[in-house]
């Protein structure tokens, strides 16, 4: 009798479902039930932003909303008096000021500040959900479908960290508009989609230049449909790419920047190539030209002929990898050891089960939606554009790990398609154990959270590095707790580089650098005075005008100093055999890794 009540209930709900499950009203629903357990979670969390660069992107908004210009997004209290050089774009920053300016009016500032924080990547999530409901929609799954897919959002790993609260980095952001240009894509042929998603990619890759390889895949995808279909939204594509890239770049960057050349933001090489072919295709693709195959694949080839050339031409050496005149030192010591911007290859086991997972979802998803009557016949088609994307995206990912993010995004009508398929089945299974088990065996299939997590156990056979065991091994457990900084007079430390952000954002204090790639010759000084020798650390560190010395025992960059030779100053400092131009200071009586030491001249 239970089972069979159970049964009854289970179709009950699951009728509901196939009648109401791609409402907006249901998406609501579950994007309110998961904001609210991650905000009921925060007082259970430590509190931490967690990446330092969510303590850099708050201190930004701070400064901005105290008065620093909209054009300078310098740090001035990193390497004072000139400050860090900085290639973030505001259009990060602008949700955030928004919130937090005008709840400050209302609310003190550091609640409306902490709300904000809160509140903007949930934000960023409903929009990512509701472009996933109108990407399912065209694909033309069923509402139980859409909102399984929905409902299986915080299964993978990273967007359950990309969206939840403190998360205010540009991931967030980038990831949202990401789905956005998936969105209109399929709407093609349609001039408003096109236009739509052009603005959508001027605004990624203006966010972060790292989306300009799917940007180039999407315009590749409509390529292929004037190709193969004669549609022509491919135009009105780079039209909009070519006049939004610009303006937004523009408006959010001062001259300097583009006359300085920087290699790590949209260059006037970028929007001339853009503009070129936004004016080459259309000419070359006129009517009268369009009715033999071989003459639009001539418009296509010359058209991105012209561009490419335009873009190698004018970009010189930005054309190649930003972070490729890294100094050596850096990149060994900081660089290769930022694991979200390293490849498949160079990850630990943990993530190369989720990446590889992901990728596997995407060709088993697809014969669960077209090979088994799960989509209607008339919208099979729209699954061939958008695989072909989605495969881009997990193969930037296997390349650049963080572009996971948008890979996993892509992944979900994937896994809605296959819980709809398996789900019923390990559903129907009577014996209670093995109907567990298969639930849990479909979820599995469908997500890679559980491979994942499997994998963590292997993580420690991580061998990608030698420098990466040894310092684990050398990585102390107590944790740091930066507001004790506050005690001290207020002055200028030498801290290592994962520190300063969390420093400079909790404390009056300000820091000689951080991990920002424009500022290698200071972040060089940081890396070489705690790993290398110690007199001529003694000297780095006095020349830098600090007051403190200050390392936290727990963090991973102290760790990596520590291996590159024994008697250096991150291992003296670590060990408690500090020089004696280092007196110790005291900053409570609880147990620390944060050490803190004042610099005697």
């Amino acid at each position: 009798m239970r089972h069979l009540r159970e049964s009854r209930e289970a179709e009950f709900i699951l009728d509901r479902l196939r009648r109401t499950g791609a409402s907006f009203s249901v998406l609501l629903i579950l994007w309110g039930a998961y904001s609210l357990l991650r905000i009921a979670l925060l007082p259970f969390l430590s509190g931490s932003m967690g990446d330092p660069d969510n303590y850099m992107r708050l201190l930004e908004v701070r400064d901005l909303l105290a008065g620093q210009s909209w054009f300078d997004v310098h740090q001035y209290r990193m390497n004072p008096p000139l400050g860090a050089d900085m290639h973030w774009s505001r259009l990060v920053d602008m949700p955030l000021a928004l919130l937090a300016g005008g709840l400050s009016l209302v609310l003190p500032a550091h609640v409306a500040e902490l709300a904000a924080t809160v509140i903007v990547p949930l934000l960023y999530l409903l929009a990512t959900m509701a472009a996933l409901r109108v990407i399912m929609l065209r694909l033309g799954l069923l509402p139980v479908a859409v909102f399984a897919g929905l409902a299986t959002v915080p299964l993978f790993p990273m967007l359950l960290q990309t969206f939840g609260p403190y998360s205010i980095d540009h991931h967030g952001p980038q990831a949202t508009l990401a789905l956005g240009c998936a969105a209109t894509l399929l709407y093609a042929p349609a001039r408003k989609a096109a236009l739509l998603g052009g603005v959508l990619a001027a605004a990624w890759i203006v966010v972060s230049l790292e989306g300009l390889a799917l940007v180039a895949s999407l315009a590749g995808i409509l390529g292929l449909r004037y190709l193969l279909l004669r549609d022509r939204s491919l135009a009105w594509f780079l039209g909009a790419l070519a006049l939004a890239a610009p303006a937004l770049s523009f408006a959010t960057r001062p001259m300097a920047e583009f006359t300085a050349f920087r290699c790590d933001i949209m260059l006037e090489g970028h929007m001339a190539a853009f503009a070129i072919a936004a004016l080459a295709f259309p000419v070359l693709s006129v009517k009268p030209l369009q009715g033999r195959l071989v003459w639009r694949l001539t418009a296509l080839t010359l058209a991105g002929g012209a561009s490419a050339t335009a873009a190698y031409v004018l970009l010189g050496r930005c054309a190649a990898n930003p972070f490729a005149e890294l100094d050596p030192l850096i990149r060994t010591y900081w660089y290769d050891f930022v694991l979200e911007g390293l490849p498949f290859w160079r990850q630990l086991i943990s993530v190369q089960i989720m990446l590889v997972w992901t990728l596997l979802l995407i060709p088993a998803g697809l014969w669960a939606a077209l090979h088994t009557g799960l989509v209607p016949r008339a919208r099979r088609a729209a699954w061939l554009p958008y695989t072909a994307f989605a495969l881009a995206a997990v193969v930037c990912s296997l390349l650049l790990m963080r572009a996971a993010i948008v890979a996993q995004l892509l992944a979900i009508p994937f896994a809605a398609a296959l819980i709809v398929r398996f789900l019923p089945k390990a559903r129907a299974i009577t014996a209670a154990v093995p109907r567990a088990l298969a639930t849990v065996a479909c979820l599995t299939l469908a997500t890679p959270a559980l491979p994942s997590a499997l994998g963590k156990p292997l993580d420690p056979l991580f061998v990608g590095n030698g420098i990466w065991a040894e310092a684990l091994a050398l990585r102390r457990t107590p944790e740091c707790d930066l507001t004790r900084l506050r005690a001290l007079p207020h002055g200028l430390i030498f801290a290592t580089l994962d520190l300063g952000p969390e420093i400079v954002t909790l404390t009056p204090h300000a820091v000689v650098m951080s991990g920002y790639h424009r500022n290698q010759a200071a972040m060089k000084e940081v890396i070489d005075s705690f790993s290398g020798d110690l007199a001529r650390a003694e000297k780095t560190v006095k020349a830098s005008g600090a007051t403190y010395v200050v390392v936290c025992s727990s963090k991973m960059d102290t760790a990596l100093y520590r291996t590159r030779r024994p008697d250096n100053l991150a291992n003296r400092l670590v060990e408690g055999r500090a020089p004696d131009w280092l007196v110790p200071v005291k900053l409570g009586k609880q147990p620390s890794g944060l050490l803190a030491y004042r610099i005697v001249r």
